[in-house]
């Protein structure tokens, strides 16, 4: 009987992990080590606008800069990096098309959208214009179309943050319009890691300036990246992903390299996006004169 038992025990493990889609390999130990600074009067943690904040390296999960870092807050449109790994980690098929219909509308916020109704994409196409552009249909459409439907796939998504040890994270829209939409910097830096291990979330979110024509035949626009950063020169950006509503405030998930290594950056509350801007300068600076 004990050894029924404790083959019973195997057997729903091994379902359970099965169940979390193997998502239990993102519980990555995060390890707080602040370096000290090479001159006397440069601080530990530089000086920060924005309202929470972590810095650590995406490989060994290291810490080097936080503020506020455990303070739960709306992430708006940073949300979006959840979304995509739900819609990759739900295995659909990326080349089928779906129709943006009245249904992935804002019923939230109102915010308009540069994909007309009626327009028909890719699965595929529609989660690059969720992390490239910030598209809110698209990330709507993507929901609507998941197996069970927008509620399944929000559900799927409070599922995933569990799973990786994003405990303090909860979503109730895939587009992050709502200001329910709540995590912290710590449980974002976990979620950014996961997103990280993702080819076409790296790919899709440092893309710019695509064309993008509807199978329908009645659509074309070139669409931007939402990041200036991306685009920048002095950057070298890996992974990047923006949010904005008034609750939130301007917010940054980004990965990037400084001196052969990658590092996530989590901001969040920024004022305006000329702040946010600056405080990401200001960390890749930092990080390039003190960290050794």
């Amino acid at each position: 009987m004990k050894t029924f038992f404790s083959a019973l025990v195997i057997v729903l493990s091994f379902l359970s992990a099965r169940q979390l889609n193997l998502f239990e390999d993102y519980r990555y130990r995060v390890e707080y080590s602040f370096p000290d600074a090479r001159m006397a009067l440069s601080p530990v943690n530089p000086y920060l606008n924005a309202s929470s904040v972590i810095v650590g390296e995406t490989a060994s999960g290291k810490i080097i800069i936080s503020k506020n870092e455990n303070e739960t807050r709306s992430i708006a449109s940073v949300t979006k990096l959840v979304t995509a790994l739900t819609v990759l980690n739900g295995g659909q098929d990326l080349d089928e098309e779906l129709e943006i219909t009245e249904a992935d509308w804002d019923t939230i916020k109102g915010s308009s959208s540069h994909i007309p109704h009626g327009a028909v994409f890719t699965r595929g196409e529609l989660l690059n214009l969720a992390l490239m552009s910030s598209e809110n249909r698209a990330a709507l459409c993507l929901a609507r179309n998941y197996k069970g439907g927008t509620h399944i796939f929000v559900r799927d998504m409070n599922r995933l943050c569990r799973a990786i040890g994003a405990d303090n994270s909860y979503f109730v829209d895939p587009a992050g319009l709502s200001p329910v939409n709540v995590s912290t910097a710590s449980d974002l830096f976990r979620i950014v890691r996961a997103a990280y291990c993702k080819e076409l979330i790296r790919d899709f979110s440092t893309r710019d300036d695509l064309l993008f024509a509807s199978r329908s035949g009645k659509f074309r626009r070139y669409f931007g990246n939402t990041n200036d950063i991306v685009v920048n020169d002095k950057w070298l950006v890996k992974m990047s992903k923006t949010g904005y509503i008034l609750e939130a405030g301007r917010c940054l998930a980004l990965v990037f390299e400084v001196k052969g290594r990658d590092y996530a950056m989590i901001l969040l509350g920024e004022p305006s996006v000329y702040q946010r801007d600056n405080d990401a300068e200001t960390i890749r600076k930092w990080i390039e004169e003190v960290i050794k």
